[in-house]
């Protein structure tokens, strides 16, 4: 039997199991993207239109635009070294407790601008002015 040649991959040795690991690995930290994605639309839709609630959106769709990237790094880097039969570690030890601390600190974000008390009231122009005293009859002395 013939041995393959130097740098080729015995394809035996590769089981399916691992590349279908790295896949269902994939598909979980993009459901967990569009999970803080969807959050971060949320905020955005149905929050309200100060700046805080924009605030709190881009926080949270920056996180998850920042893992799917993670994710799709990751998945290229692991289906790279399953073909080519690499040995070590496969787990990934920190980023499970950075997305955690992520959550952690932009729900503190969401909580601190939601029940910050100060306010700021613009100042009134002519044309607010007007505007707000179209439904109000003047009374006439």
């Amino acid at each position: 039997m013939a041995q393959p040649a130097a740098g080729a991959v015995d394809f035996k040795l590769l089981r399916p199991k691992n590349y279908f690991a790295n896949e269902r690995t994939f598909i979980s930290w993009l459901q967990l993207a569009t999970t803080m994605g969807g959050l971060g639309l949320a905020l955005l839709n149905f929050g309200g239109s100060g700046i805080r609630v924009r605030i709190s959106a881009f926080v949270f769709e920056t996180g998850a635009l920042a893992l799917i990237v993670y994710a799709y790094a990751m998945f290229w880097s692991r289906a790279n070294r399953l073909r080519r039969g690499a040995r070590g570690s496969w787990d990934d030890r920190f980023v499970p407790a950075v997305v955690m601390i992520f959550f952690i600190f932009a729900t503190a974000i969401n909580f601190g601008l939601t029940f910050h008390k100060k306010t700021y009231i613009p100042p009134l122009d002519s044309l607010a002015a007007r505007t707000l005293s179209w439904g109000v009859r003047q009374q006439r002395r």
